[in-house]
C-alpha cells in the first residue's frame, strides 16, 4: 500500500485521515501543519513538522498527498497548496469514506473527499480537490466545479451547478437547475431557488445576494 501526506492538521484533517483510516488503502499516512509539534500524531498518524517537510517527504518516497485545509470562505489557500505540492511532484488521490454512496455513473476529478453517507448520484460530475462533506447529497447530473465545497447535510438538486471555489453551508439546499457561481457562498440552511452569480455571498430562504466579493 502507498503512503499519503495530508497537507493540514485541523479539524478537516481528521474527518479525512478518518475516512482514509477507514478505507484501510494506505500504508502510513503523515501530516504536516505549522501549528503542530512534529511527533504529534492525529488517530496514530504522525505530525512530520511543517509544509517544509513536503519535499523530504516526497524525496523518500511518499508520492501522494491530499490537501486537509478545510474551506469556510473564498481564500484560494486550497488552491495554493494544491500549486505547491503539485510543484514538488506529487499526485493527488480520492478520499471516500466507505459509508458514502457514489454512483458508478458519476465522474469525478482528483483529491475529492467525499465524507461520511454522502451521496454522489448517477450523471453528477465532480471537479479537482472539491468538498463533498458528511451527509451531502449531489443528486443527479449535477456539476461541481474545482475546490468547490459541499457543507454538511447539503442538498443540492438535479442538474444544478456549482461554480469553482464555491461554499455551499451546513444544510442549505440548491435546486433543481440552479447555477451557483464561482466563488460564491450560499449561507447555512439557505434555498438558492434561482441562479447566483460569482463573487457574493447569498443567504436566506429565498437566497439573496447580501455582498459582492468585488
Amino acid at each position: 500500500m502507498e503512503n499519503i501526506v495530508m497537507i493540514g492538521g485541523g479539524g478537516h484533517c481528521k474527518s479525512v485521515v478518518d475516512a482514509a483510516l477507514r478505507s484501510k488503502r494506505f500504508g502510513k499516512i503523515y501530516i504536516t501543519d505549522i501549528a503542530l509539534k512534529p511527533g504529534d500524531d492525529i488517530f496514530g498518524c504522525e505530525v512530520v513538522g511543517s509544509d517544509e517537510e513536503l519535499p523530504r517527504l516526497f524525496a523518500e518516497g511518499t508520492t501522494k498527498a491530499f490537501i486537509t485545509v478545510g474551506f469556510i470562505k473564498p481564500s484560494g489557500i486550497r488552491r495554493k497548496l494544491f500549486y505547491m505540492a503539485r510543484d514538488i511532484g506529487f499526485s493527488f488521490t480520492n478520499i471516500i469514506d466507505p459509508s458514502a454512496v457514489v454512483s458508478l455513473n458519476a465522474k469525478l476529478g482528483k483529491g475529492i473527499f467525499v465524507g461520511k453517507n454522502a451521496v454522489i448520484n448517477a450523471g453528477a460530475t465532480v471537479g479537482d480537490h472539491a468538498i463533498i462533506n458528511t451527509g451531502a447529497i449531489v443528486e443527479h447530473d449535477c456539476e461541481i466545479g474545482d475546490f468547490a465545497h459541499i457543507a454538511v447535510g447539503t442538498k443540492v438538486c438535479g442538474e444544478s451547478k456549482i461554480g469553482e471555489n464555491a461554499l455551499i453551508g451546513a444544510g442549505a439546499t440548491i435546486l433543481q437547475g440552479v447555477e451557483i457561481g464561482n466563488d460564491t457562498i450560499i449561507g447555512a440552511g439557505s434555498v438558492a431557488t434561482k441562479n447566483i452569480g460569482t463573487f457574493c455571498t447569498a443567504v436566506g430562504a429565498p437566497a439573496r445576494i447580501v455582498r459582492k466579493w468585488t
